[in-house]
């Protein structure tokens, strides 16, 4: 018989979803945010482009008009008002400058968060901050305790403005890829290099193989990619028909 194929986004990340989303409170928050996936009936469900949330609805209106989509209010059980725009777009020109990628390692258990460090050292937590953290050395033997239940999974954050209207201000992705961690070190001393921001790409990757047992998996991932522009002239612009 021949494998099904399905989405099996947990082997790599926990897909993002509005829970992960803080409130802006403040101007320095970002004004819109960037989701690999949406909520349905609780379950985080992948979508095959960008999604895109904010509380501001002149922000949801550009980024449809650029991107493809039509604005939705979001039945958030609060007094926060969110515009969620579905675009048609899974490669976004965007502006990356010095500082605009970090990582946490963070565990959550019963309700709150547990854990939060660099790495190395403990960044949060009341009585712990700047002592060891006693995290495993390598990514690869981080994943390894974190899927065992004793170490903390990759929160990587990146801020960013939109390349085609930089004027709207800035937009955040959190992401819980491992991948997207690894790549993390390389990304940041690139635009560390950098005097001024530069174009990079913000592809959202379909992951697609087979297990040694016959099974297709696939899933999809962020990718953060800089000085590949000359790919957007060919393939990034896929309004859908």
């Amino acid at each position: 018989m021949a494998p099904h194929p399905h989405q099996s986004p947990s082997r790599d990340q926990k897909l993002d979803d509005d829970g992960a989303d803080q409130r802006r409170g403040s101007a320095s928050d970002p004004v819109g945010r960037f989701h690999v996936a949406r909520q349905r009936g609780g379950r985080p469900i992948a979508v095959s482009a960008w999604r895109i949330t904010t509380e501001d609805h002149a922000v949801a209106e550009a980024v449809g008009g650029l991107y493809g989509g039509v604005p939705q209010m979001l039945a958030t059980g609060d007094e926060h008002h969110v515009v969620e725009v579905l675009t048609r777009r899974d490669h976004i020109p965007v502006l990356l400058g010095r500082g605009a990628v970090s990582l946490r390692m963070v565990m959550r258990g019963a309700g709150e968060t547990i854990h939060v460090c660099d790495g190395t050292r403990f960044l949060e937590l009341a009585g712990a901050r700047g002592s060891l953290c006693n995290c495993p050395a390598s990514l690869a033997d981080r994943k390894a305790a974190a899927q065992a239940g004793r170490g903390p999974t990759p929160e990587v954050r990146i801020g960013f403005r939109l390349a085609d209207l930089p004027e709207l201000g800035v937009f955040s992705l959190v992401s819980t890829s491992w991948e997207l961690a690894g790549e993390l070190p390389a990304l940041a001393a690139a635009l560390d290099a950098t005097a001024v921001p530069v174009v990079g790409v913000l592809r959202y990757e379909l992951v697609e193989f087979t297990t040694r047992s016959g099974i297709a998996v696939s899933y999809r991932r962020p990718v953060v990619e800089i000085g590949k522009t000359q790919a957007l002239a060919q393939d990034a612009v896929r309004l859908a028909a």
